[in-house]
């Protein structure tokens, strides 16, 4: 079966919720600048989708810095790498 193409945002659930699980907890707090450089996408686009993702509460910003994921986020994403 073939994976569906995913969209930046998407993708950047999906490596922030990864990256969280390898601190153990899929809530932890995670450095935007890791994940953003991880899957390849600029400073303002990152911008951009943290705003729209913590609009829809996928995440929740702790700082200026850090993101975490909320429940309807870490769903998602597994979701996401389940399809």
């Amino acid at each position: 079966m073939t994976q569906k193409s995913q969209t930046p945002d998407e993708r950047f659930l999906v490596k922030l919720y990864l990256s969280a699980m390898k601190k153990g907890d899929p809530f932890a707090a995670i450095d935007r600048r890791e994940v953003a450089s991880a899957i390849g996408l600029k400073e303002t686009a990152v911008k951009n989708i943290i705003k729209h993702l913590a609009q829809a509460n996928f995440i929740r910003k702790i700082d200026e810095i850090s993101l975490k994921l909320t429940e309807r986020g870490r769903d998602f994403a597994i979701d996401a790498i389940n399809t």
